[in-house]
């Protein structure tokens, strides 16, 4: 892909995420662009750390829309005032992201629910004592994002679905990493903005045209394996609004 799209001109090209890196230069070094196999290894990290984890905070997205109505009417209500609605609608862009706080404060609680990234790994530097427990050098530490996410201190009936969780007024109230589905500090997930922005979009463009029914006798669980996924896969009716 990479080599048959550096044959084509630049003003053929599509202008997608792979022109982007063929264009790219290091401005502030020696000018030099991204080589084959860095670009290479570029993509395969958006397709492996990129796709599943947004693929799976979307599937848990719609199923708790399908639970909750007054939320799912409410994100509705903000799509048709900014995009419009029937045959006046628009697909979204970048530029609408800011006038669709809703939409951005629903897939914050869905990842505060199901967090894709339900575990956090680290290794000790060095000796400290974390709690009243000495962690020796070396030792690998599992951090629960699920369970902070679902401590009642922080989020008061953490089972229920709000979005209103996060107004920036009610975000600027907890505790630092009190909500971390992207990680926290110098090792945090370098793709959130990414996420963020692709995952606004998505849902959207899909909850402007649709709604999700769950499946009726489909079973929901939880397997977690590397990222937080529906055991059973998520079965669900697409009703066109």
């Amino acid at each position: 892909m990479i080599r048959e799209r550096r044959a084509e001109s630049p003003e053929a090209a599509p202008q997608d995420l792979l022109q982007s890196m063929i264009a790219a230069v290091d401005s502030e070094g020696d000018g030099a662009g991204l080589s084959e196999r860095e670009m290479r290894d570029q993509l395969v990290t958006l397709f492996l750390a990129g796709h599943e984890t947004t693929s799976h905070a979307l599937t848990w997205t719609f199923y708790l829309l399908s639970q909750n109505p007054s939320a799912e009417r409410a994100l509705h209500e903000e799509l048709d005032r900014v995009l419009g609605r029937g045959r006046e609608a628009r697909l979204p862009t970048f530029e609408d992201l800011p006038q669709l706080p809703y939409t951005e404060m629903v897939l914050k609680e869905s990842m505060r629910i199901y967090p894709p990234v339900y575990l956090l790994a680290r290794r000790a530097a060095e000796d400290v004592e974390i709690g009243g427990y000495v962690i020796p050098k070396g030792s690998e530490l599992v951090l629960w994002v699920y369970l902070t996410h679902h401590d009642a201190r922080w989020f008061p009936e953490p089972e229920a679905f709000r979005p209103e969780r996060f107004t920036p007024e009610a975000e600027a109230s907890l505790p630092k990493n009190a909500y971390v589905p992207f990680g926290a500090g110098p090792r945090a997930c370098i793709g959130k903005t990414f996420a963020m922005i692709e995952a606004r979009l998505l849902l959207a463009t899909i909850a402007q045209s649709f709604r999700l029914e769950h499946a009726e006798g489909h079973r929901v669980a939880m397997n977690p394996r590397v990222t937080l996924n529906p055991k059973h896969g998520m079965k669900m009716v697409a009703r066109a609004r």
